[in-house]
């Protein structure tokens, strides 16, 4: 597994549930954007259980070998230069806003220098246009999170409720 997201490790976890041998390949902290004492206690946990760790480690080559096995080449500690075989190799480095391609600004929506689109209340600075999940700025990349705001928005929307996800999402920042 390449990547240190919750993606990542969740994915990391149930593989290696499931009796796989499993490495995760970290490029500098785990759970970016969480709490650092809660990540490093998840990590010493799944090192704890069997999971294997390669950090600080950029991959710089991928090859496929005479086995059919993929030959992970990577760059440690910033200079050494290493490599490892492996029968399945996951990529989960993050998320990107994809909105270049959207004309967004022919709509008139502001649009962050990260492709991200600032909101208040999930609403960019149009108002009939709206933002969820992962697209807005400012906001933890989560699915659950993205999820609730969602089903926020539509009630506020449509069923004249007032309630935002920014009270969970306070709480959410104080753990």
């Amino acid at each position: 597994m390449i990547g240190a997201s919750y993606v990542a490790l969740e994915c990391a976890g149930f593989l290696h549930g499931l009796g796989y041998d499993t490495t995760v390949m970290v490029r500098s902290i785990l759970l970016r954007g969480f709490d650092q004492e809660c990540a490093n206690r998840i990590g010493n946990h799944m090192e704890h259980i069997g999971v294997k760790f390669i950090r600080p480690a950029i991959p710089t080559a991928f090859d496929k070998t005479e086995d059919g096995k993929i030959r992970v080449n990577y760059q440690k500690d910033g200079s050494v230069t290493d490599s490892d075989t492996f029968d399945t190799v996951l990529v989960a480095v993050g998320r990107h806003a994809c909105t270049d391609d959207m004309q967004l600004d022919k709509a008139g929506v502001a649009v962050g220098r990260s492709g991200k689109i600032p909101t208040i209340r999930e609403q960019s600075n149009v108002p009939h246009i709206y933002a969820l999940g992962d697209v807005i700025e400012g906001h933890p990349e989560l699915t659950p999170s993205a999820i609730q705001a969602g089903v926020l928005l539509a009630r506020r929307l449509y069923g004249g409720y007032e309630s935002t996800l920014n009270g969970c999402l306070s709480l959410y920042a104080q753990f």
